[in-house]
């Protein structure tokens, strides 16, 4: 068989051709998995690497102020921009109240505010009105929380709003999770 220098830079070539392949294959996979990585939480991180500050449950003392009542409460933000809360008081004393959701949103630096509505009832179940609190919050640290907040009642659509002076103040403290021995 004749060779030639030709077919040994073609057959050269062709390995090196092979070689990037792999190494552009091995960079396709590390590119990819690098944002699971990046996800994952670190040690005593429940919220994960690059969720907000205020993502997860938080145990809330919160002041009616005109009322002179304080109540406890829980209010979760999740990844997706909704909130959630229950409060020692949303039972007592009538007229029934549904559950409370909302949604919320980074404002700046360690600041968020947040809008949580809940339906009032009259005996029979039938929905009157809407209350609206636009809350702020403010970071006291990682684990710890303040912020404000007013009322609103409005029509069960949340439309046709009106101030009701009903100012609250908040603070918080994280919900950690613990493990059974805890």
């Amino acid at each position: 068989m004749f060779t030639t220098q030709y077919t040994v830079d073609i057959q050269n070539k062709s390995k090196r051709w092979g070689l990037v392949k792999v190494v552009l294959a091995c960079a396709s996979t590390l590119l990819a998995l690098e944002p699971l990585a990046v996800a994952q939480s670190g040690p005593g991180d429940s919220q994960g690497g690059l969720a907000a500050s205020i993502e997860g449950t938080w145990i809330l003392s919160i002041h009616r102020v005109a009322q002179g009542i304080t109540f406890s409460a829980l209010q979760s933000f999740t990844a997706g921009g909704v909130t959630v809360a229950t409060g020692t008081i949303d039972r007592t004393p009538p007229p029934p109240i549904s559950p409370l959701y909302g949604s919320w949103r980074r404002a700046g630096d360690n600041t968020y505010v947040a809008s949580i509505c809940f339906f009032v009832f009259d005996a029979a179940g039938n929905a009157l009105a809407m209350i609206k609190t636009p809350e702020a919050f403010q970071m006291v640290d990682d684990n710890n929380l303040t912020g404000s907040g007013t009322g609103f009642v409005c029509d069960i659509n949340g439309d046709h709003c009106v101030n009701i002076n009903s100012t609250i103040t908040i603070t918080g403290k994280r919900l950690i999770a613990q493990g059974p021995s805890n």
